[in-house]
């Protein structure tokens, strides 16, 4: 496995990004003609843009989390990032509550419109929110954005893979809107890429922070820092204090900590007080 990491940070570093895509979507079309019917709500894999791993897997995974922490099926969630609904449809069987979901990218909205028709309590909304990598025609700076959503709406609001691709200012934005829009006693599940001493000595084959972003995150692409953003964990603690929010706990994750029983990023489990 480190082997194969390596050879892939390797392959970052000398091969250009259309080629690399190209490659992979050459591969990913081989597997969808080879692989059989596909279950339901799961895109074709050569028009996944969610980053790679198993679909049902990563999603299944997931809600096992959720479930972990706590969410019942009557709940209220939102899902900030909610990409082609891959946290979404393992919940679709179990979520008497409401389910929310929004993303910056139209064609995963798209998609999730169309395949969730027949879940009445499931609402997918596309935002034009302005991402150097994800959606550069954005209208509106994340920094800028306000969550179109009441406040004290939600039990339990995720983001996965979000903030590990946001500026400090867009972070700190939407940590406060979380906060606004979590209801008093409700949880919010973040994972991010945290710095600390064992994390910055960790040596990830694939994951390596070597370009200061600003002065309190780094970045593993110098020319294109949103690629993945780490943060240091004081300034991550900081916001949360300064938002209201108390951290219950932190579920380090393999990319820092090699040992570690969770997924690759940490994550951060917060709570809105009473």
């Amino acid at each position: 496995m480190a082997n194969r990491l390596l050879m892939l940070r390797r392959l970052k570093q000398f091969v250009p990004l259309p080629f690399r895509t190209r490659l992979k979507w050459l591969g990913y079309a081989w597997q969808d003609l080879t692989g059989g019917a596909r279950e339901a709500r799961v895109p074709p894999k050569r028009k996944t843009f969610i980053g790679g791993g198993d679909f049902i897997k990563i999603g299944d995974a997931f809600f096992g989390t959720l479930k972990r922490h706590g969410l019942s099926p009557a709940m209220d969630v939102l899902d900030v990032g909610c990409g082609q609904g891959r946290m979404a449809r393992p919940m679709t069987e179990f979520l008497t509550g409401r389910y929310e979901g929004f993303d910056i990218d139209g064609s995963g909205i798209e998609w999730c419109k169309s395949q969730y028709k027949d879940v009445a309590n499931f609402t997918f909304h596309r935002v034009d929110v302005f991402n150097a990598r994800y959606n550069k025609t954005g209208k509106t700076a994340a920094k800028d954005y306000r969550f179109p959503f009441e406040d004290n709406s939600f039990d339990r609001v995720f983001l996965t893979s979000v903030f590990t691709h946001m500026f400090k200012d867009d972070v700190a934005n939407y940590l406060s809107e979380i906060s606004r829009v979590l209801k008093p006693g409700g949880k919010c599940l973040v994972t991010w890429f945290l710095l600390d001493e064992m994390s910055r000595q960790s040596q990830h084959p694939v994951l390596q922070f070597d370009f200061e972003v600003d002065d309190v995150s780094r970045t593993t692409v110098k020319s294109n820092p949103e690629a993945a953003i780490a943060f240091d964990l004081e300034f991550v603690r900081g916001l949360y204090k300064q938002f209201g929010l108390s951290i219950k706990d932190i579920e380090h994750g393999k990319w820092g900590r090699p040992d570690s029983r969770y997924d690759l990023q940490d994550m951060v489990i917060g709570i809105k007080p009473l």
